[in-house]
């Protein structure tokens, strides 16, 4: 009996995913629960594990390629009981097909629909996507990725041969002239996701970015006074971003227009602080979420933004820990940027930047950029101004905050 392993629900409305490690390789033996494949999906990677003890009798995509809900990553069985093809796995007579996910055909029916399969080349979906819309045979195109498997710039190859240069919106990059040593990274997974609600959120709201200092003399100081305290007593720290967390989470409790949702249907204002944090994973922009961070003490938002930090950078967050946010802070401070101008997280209706802190002359006090961007159809630019005033406020006092 064979057992296919399929691409789970991305939870991202039918996103696909994309492979970033396989664990096993086609021959290898595998225990129930042992990690066979990391699918990187639009808002976190997923380890998919082994449904049953057996062998990985097939693989069907290779790292990198993307790859659509539901669809078979790998077969696992007894080598014993399936007849290899050119194509892939056909069991042996009344030999049955235990899937691990329903899905709507068997990978019995998939080795048998049709003779012409038995020589049907080995191409990336991407690939065969492309020569599909040129009406192009892949049978007679040689193949230059892993085990001769046909790609996409063997496809733009051989369109360049016949003369044709129109690729479409498939190979834009590719076929505009490059300066030498230039390289093309894919748009996919998170990049893809980041990349699509940024454009999504500016096209669909109504933007507006307001812009003034606070005093960070007060901030710092403290920030100061706990780093100190913390080391001796051995503790995790304290840094100034979990202050900044814990200024905003006091302080929106007042404004429930800037605590919303936005949707033509109503705007949802909510009484819980979920407070989103943008995060820097090194591959693409994460904004994890604290759940009811105005009921949390200043050690414990500390402590979830570290944990949260911490499961971003290993590409471990759940969908579950970046959804339900209900206001973002954004801190460019340690880069070195002053002023900018964040993008709403959409249906978000404000979100407040954070730049780096600094003295406009030797003697004067040490300032600290705030930005804040509304949606102008939630909020109007008074009550988004009496908002800033009201976060300046809560910053620059946030010592005394902590003891209320």
């Amino acid at each position: 009996m064979t057992t296919e392993v399929r691409v789970p629900t991305t939870g991202n409305a039918g996103q696909d995913a994309v492979i970033s490690e396989w664990r096993v390789a086609a021959g290898a033996r595998v225990t129930n629960g042992d990690v066979l494949v990391v699918l990187e999906t639009a808002k976190a990677s997923i380890d998919i594990h082994a449904p049953v003890d057996g062998e990985v009798l097939s693989i069907r995509f290779d790292v990198g390629d993307e790859v659509p809900e539901f669809e078979i990553l790998a077969i696992l069985g007894d080598s014993s009981d399936v007849i290899v093809t050119k194509t892939g796995l056909q069991p042996q007579p009344e030999t049955p097909v235990e899937s691990a996910v329903e899905a709507p055909r068997s990978i019995a029916q998939t080795a048998t629909t049709a003779p012409a399969q038995e020589t049907r080349p080995l191409a990336s979906p991407r690939a065969r996507i492309m020569a599909e819309r040129r009406s192009i045979d892949l049978v007679g195109i040689a193949g230059t990725g892993p085990n001769g498997r046909i790609i996409v710039g063997d496809v733009i190859a051989m369109v360049a041969a016949s003369g044709s240069v129109d690729f479409g919106t498939d190979a834009t990059a590719v076929t505009t002239p490059s300066p030498r040593g230039s390289t093309v990274k894919p748009v996919r997974g998170v990049r893809k996701v980041t990349a699509e609600r940024m454009h999504s959120s500016l096209q669909n709201t109504a933007q507006v970015t307001l812009m003034r200092y606070a005093s960070a003399d007060a901030l710092l100081a403290y920030s100061r006074r706990l780093r100190r305290l913390t080391e001796e007593r051995g503790v995790p720290k304290i840094g100034v971003n979990d202050l900044l967390l814990f200024a905003a989470s006091r302080t929106l409790g007042s404004f429930p227009a800037a605590n919303s949702w936005f949707d033509f249907d109503g705007i949802r204002e909510f009484e819980a602080v979920n407070l989103g944090f943008a995060v820097d994973s090194g591959r693409a922009l994460l904004v994890p979420v604290i759940p009811d961070a105005d009921l949390l003490t200043l050690g414990q938002i500390a402590e979830s933004a570290r944990t949260l930090i911490e499961r971003s950078r290993a590409g471990q967050l759940s969908i579950a820990e970046m959804d339900g946010g209900t206001f973002t802070l954004t801190n460019l401070g340690g880069l070195g940027v002053h002023w900018f101008t964040p993008v709403l997280n959409a249906p978000q209706t404000c979100i407040l930047g954070v730049g780096a802190s600094h003295q406009l002359h030797e003697a004067g006090p040490t300032l600290l950029p705030l930005s804040l961007t509304f949606d102008h159809r939630a909020i109007d630019g008074a009550a988004a101004a009496q908002l800033l005033g009201a976060l300046v406020s809560s910053i620059e006092s946030v010592d005394v905050l902590t003891a209320l």
